[in-house]
């Protein structure tokens, strides 16, 4: 087991629990988005211990939303810039949540804070770029944003399709998502890539 996880491994679970009681889209989201992490960094040859501390990030990425109102969570059609500026407050407070239980649970929470950083620096909540970017954050922004575009928002008409998607990906090498990480989600088989 990680290290993060050595008594702190029952609280993990509630705190996805009560995720998904405040909006379930989000928690099932996380699931999937933790999956499709895990294979990536199956992939870039994570050890057993990281691709835990990995699957958890991905589980836990959006737990910052339970400070979001759900009305914005759940409103339907575009947000407004008042509204976004709430949404992109998510990831600093899942990550200071993880931190106030435990300091041990750094490794999650850095995958929580950085996976809406971009590997050109244009991402937030701390405008990171290239390897300065965790590389949890880096493998949780591919598969977050695949399998937001993949499923419906309340935000966007569109959804795009598995292969749409990857199509958004490869393009996004080098300005949104780190090239080896992008190279190791390529490589898997479609059916590996998504999930309903």
């Amino acid at each position: 087991m990680h290290a993060a996880l050595v008594g702190h491994a029952h609280l993990l679970p509630a705190i996805q629990g009560a995720v998904s009681d405040y909006h379930s889209g989000t928690a099932e989201h996380s699931v999937r988005v933790a999956g499709l992490a895990r294979r990536i960094g199956e992939v870039l040859g994570l050890d057993d211990d990281d691709l835990e501390a990995l699957s958890w990030s991905g589980v836990l990425h959006d737990v910052g939303k339970l400070g979001v109102d759900e009305a914005i969570l759940s409103k339907p059609g575009p947000l407004t810039d008042a509204e976004w500026f709430e949404v992109k407050r998510h990831p600093r407070i899942g990550s200071d949540l993880l931190l106030l239980m435990s300091a041990r649970l750094a490794p999650i929470a850095a995958g929580v804070q950085s996976h809406h950083e971009r590997w050109d620096g244009a991402g937030y909540p701390d405008g990171l770029a290239g390897e300065d970017i965790p590389l949890v954050g880096r493998i949780l922004t591919v598969a977050d944003v695949f399998d937001s575009v993949t499923h419906p928002r309340g935000y966007r008409i569109e959804v795009f399709t598995p292969a749409a998607a990857t199509a958004l990906i490869e393009a996004g090498i080098a300005s949104q998502f780190a090239p080896a990480v992008t190279d190791a989600f390529l490589s898997l088989e479609p059916s590996a890539r998504h999930l309903s």
